[in-house]
């Protein structure tokens, strides 16, 4: 009788652990699949100049035209490794779908001055995320100095460093060589040395 019981009890047991397990397995299905699909945005960017102010005016509508409400953008210019920030923090549009964000005046561009200017929409619980990338003549041009009339610096290239600086490091690197065949001649020197016996 008494193993009999302990058999039903564990069998109940183990018909409620698969219960549980297949209500997971189900809802995370559920989840997965009752996702509704997600639709683009459309971003439109015009640029204006007032003064020293620089401004990107972005406006953003669905599908049907209708402005979007508090929809984050993001904000960068394209550097040479990775993507700078401006802007607020949170960049969210209005009622009328717009964000206005003002353009830093001292970030460098290329020779000519231009800056890749990046918008992007991500994260978003109903739309898909996007990237715009537009060309703005609104940084201040890089000056690239000539290799030949660079002067001597630490931050130039290597022919045209210090000469102390030349000097310091290759001497250092002479004396540690000096000092390893210095070891290496004495460490022969012991080894021709004839044990007495």
């Amino acid at each position: 009788m008494f193993l009999k019981m302990r058999i039903h009890n564990y069998l109940n047991i183990y018909m409620l652990k698969l219960l549980i397990l297949s209500s997971l397995i189900a809802l995370n299905s559920e989840i997965v699949f009752g996702q509704d699909t997600m639709e683009d945005a459309n971003l439109s960017i015009s640029f204006s100049e007032d003064n020293d102010t620089k401004i990107i005016t972005t406006k953003a509508i669905d599908q049907d035209g209708i402005p979007i409400e508090d929809l984050e953008l993001y904000y960068f210019v394209k550097r040479t490794f990775s993507l700078l920030p401006f802007g607020d923090a949170f960049n969210s549009t209005d009622e009328n779908g717009i964000i206005k964000v003002e353009f830093p005046n001292d970030l460098p561009g290329d020779t000519l001055g231009n800056v890749n200017i990046v918008v992007k929409l991500m994260e978003s619980d109903i739309y898909n995320d996007q990237t715009l990338e537009i060309t703005k003549n609104w940084g201040i041009p890089t000056v690239i100095e000539d290799q030949e009339t660079e002067k001597r610096s630490l931050w130039a290239a290597a022919a045209n460093a210090p000469i102390s600086l030349i000097v310091i490091v290759s001497s250092m690197i002479i004396a540690i060589w000096y000092i390893i065949f210095y070891i290496i001649f004495k460490l022969y020197k012991i080894s021709k040395i004839k044990s007495i016996n």
